[in-house]
């Protein structure tokens, strides 16, 4: 063999080995960016998982707080609807008071009127007697106690009419008490509806009837609240015309 090809073949030989150095310097270069990119990722990962679980902690916290917040503006609405409420029925039962003040001023400002009138005329009201009970409806009880009894005083110059009754018995339910004007001749005339209380006392405006026909009398009955053209129901106050002299009966006397 000859020994100046040695060189040659000793470089060819070590060649290779150099060509394999690079190529694991090259991998070996090349494995660390992966590994760090795989590192990233997972440090993504976990920063995405705490992020979300730190949402999650303010989320709760900021549902508790609100439900908290929200329970209290409804304890504070109610309260204050409870308020409102309260307020309301304290001001229906004074206008119901004022109302009813009011009322019995009128009542009174027109029965002054009517009993100091010139004209004035009395028409006394009294349960129907024994023999118009025994052929008429009657709520009279037949022991005689606490019967009704009224008085209505009316003036054609004041244009005005009221009624005053005690011992009726109180209205029950869908019941009214009717009066009406009783003509010898023809249909009656609706004068007014009242309701009577546990009393058993009315003091009730009435519409004079109308042309001011003579020999008028005048019934109370207790009917169904329902519109009727005719008295139905039993009678509890009968009356006839009784005109007087004079400016008539003083208020007090009239009222008891």
């Amino acid at each position: 063999m000859d020994p100046t090809q040695n060189p040659v073949t000793e470089q060819n030989e070590t060649e290779p080995s150099s060509q394999e150095r690079e190529s694991g310097e090259l991998q070996s270069i090349a494995r660390p960016p992966r590994l760090l990119r795989v590192r990233l990722w997972q440090a993504l990962a976990g920063m995405s998982v705490a992020i979300a679980i730190a949402s999650l902690i303010v989320i709760s916290d900021l549902a508790v707080s609100l439900a908290r917040r929200t329970n209290y503006v409804n304890r504070r609405v109610a309260a204050l609807n409870a308020t409102v409420r309260s307020l309301r029925r304290q001001t229906a039962v004074e206008q119901r008071k004022l109302g009813s003040v009011r009322e019995r001023a009128s009542v009174g400002e027109v029965f002054e009127k009517i009993l100091f009138a010139a004209d004035l005329r009395t028409i006394k009201l009294a349960a129907p007697i024994e023999k118009d009970r025994a052929r008429e409806k009657s709520i009279v009880q037949s022991s005689g106690i606490d019967l009704p009894a009224g008085k209505l005083a009316m003036s054609e110059s004041a244009d005005a009419a009221m009624l005053e009754a005690s011992g009726l018995k109180p209205t029950g339910t869908f019941e009214v008490y009717r009066i009406w004007w009783m003509p010898k001749r023809g249909v009656p005339i609706w004068a007014a509806d009242f309701l009577v209380g546990d009393d058993g006392l009315a003091t009730v405006p009435v519409d004079l009837p109308v042309g001011r026909e003579k020999g008028l009398s005048l019934d109370v009955t207790l009917e169904n609240e329902s519109y009727s053209d005719t008295p139905n129901g039993p009678i509890a106050l009968r009356g006839e015309f009784s005109p007087l002299t004079g400016a008539g009966p003083s208020p007090h006397k009239l009222r008891h």
